[in-house]
């Protein structure tokens, strides 16, 4: 039985570390993404950076990296994920020029504004804005930059108007590489759409939805899905055994429950919409977690700790309580359709997470964010463990 954590992300001076991102590679090294928001934990920061640590294998975390950090510009992570068939890491990121701190519905002619004094900032700079892939190809060792092209999708909104968006991936749980049938080896990651400006609850439960972007050439391009339920913001993936895609998503109804939906295309089109009545979040407006699924033939002698009829476990962790606090796995032996057993982590404050699964290391790596007088002023802590500590009482 195994169970150690640490801060690895420690939020001092200016440093404000948010939004974990974790992958694991072949070798079994670990990477842990986020970013560090300067001066400010909110959300639309006027200077942001996407940082990351590795671990190798059997090693001891090195040095963080700031991957993108410029003075002014502010930077977006997305999802981590990991294409086990080029051995390429990949990390979602957005950043722009900071022109505007406030957060009201703009008309066209100060967006234009806006577009504009962006370009001139970033033509000074000479640096891009926009969407982009930070790639590694040497397992987290360097990094380069990709630009990222994403087919739109169009979608009908609940107050009838068609919005052609191709939504963008956000922190929190990684992609994921699916393993069956006639989609294996694609690339699946959850992602979001949000229409207009909104001030309210009501707002983000008309113009926001969940979707997902794929991707069949190992990264170079993607697609975006159909959407998700509306009303869902953020969300998490898990492929099951018959290959159905499960997405488990944050949604804005206020009624502390999680969304549910199902793919049986390689996550292209969605239903089966539902809520899972156990799993329960934050109350108000709900927050972003994680779900992973690891199959019996990779658990090595772990394996001996499932149920006999079981194939794999199935992990969801998130603050589990109307307030971000009391973060805890839910874990289930058939595929989320009922959970088992509730395994507690940390009772205090805490917000997003992200988990990964080594299958050199046999080990489980938890990133998440964590805090004192509110759920990230701490920072993000790693918690490493085993299936043995998640099933003990």
């Amino acid at each position: 039985m195994y169970y150690t954590e640490q801060t690895i992300f420690p939020s001092v001076d200016r440093s404000n570390y948010r939004i974990p991102s974790v992958v694991t590679t072949k070798r079994g090294t670990v990477l842990a993404f986020c970013n560090d928001r300067i001066d400010t934990r909110i959300d639309h920061a006027d200077e942001a950076h996407l940082c990351v640590r590795r671990k190798a294998a059997g090693g001891e975390w090195e040095p963080e990296k700031r991957l993108f950090a410029q003075p002014g510009w502010s930077c977006y992570i997305g999802a981590a994920v990991y294409d086990a068939e080029t051995d390429t890491v990949m990390c979602f990121f957005t950043r722009n020029a900071v022109v505007m701190i406030e957060f009201h519905a703009y008309s066209k002619e100060e967006l234009d504004e806006i577009a504009r004094l962006r370009r001139e900032r970033s033509e000074a700079a000479g640096i891009a804005d926009g969407t982009f892939l930070m790639c590694s190809d040497d397992d987290g060792v360097t990094w380069y930059e990709r630009p990222l092209t994403v087919n739109a999708q169009t979608a009908l909104q609940t107050d009838g108007k068609t919005v052609y968006d191709t939504g963008f991936t956000h922190g929190s749980a990684a992609g994921i590489q699916l393993k069956y049938g006639k989609y294996r080896g694609r690339l699946l990651c959850p992602a979001r759409v949000a229409s207009g400006r909104y001030s309210d609850a009501e707002g983000l439960c008309k113009h926001s939805y969940n979707n997902a972007l794929f991707s069949d050439d190992h990264g170079m391009t993607w697609s975006s899905s159909a959407p998700v339920q509306h009303g869902t913001g953020e969300g998490t993936l898990a492929e099951c055994g018959d290959g159905r895609i499960l997405y488990n998503s944050r949604a804005y109804y206020r009624d502390a429950k999680r969304y549910l939906a199902d793919s049986r295309d390689g996550g292209e089109h969605w239903d089966n919409f539902r809520i899972d009545d156990f799993l329960i979040e934050q109350k108000n407006l709900g927050c972003n977690a994680s779900l992973l699924r690891v199959e019996r033939n990779v658990l090595g002698e772990d394996a001996a700790l499932l149920p006999d009829n079981a194939d794999a476990v199935t992990i969801f962790i998130n603050p589990r309580s109307e307030n971000r606090e009391n973060v805890s796995a839910c874990v289930s032996f058939d595929d989320g359709s009922t959970w088992s057993t509730v395994k507690p982590i940390h009772p205090g404050l805490s917000g997003y997470s992200s988990l990964a699964y080594s299958e050199t290391e046999h080990r489980f790596f938890l990133l998440y964010e964590l805090g004192n007088e509110d759920p990230c002023d701490i920072g993000l802590n790693i918690a490493e463990f085993d299936l043995a500590w998640l099933l003990s009482k």
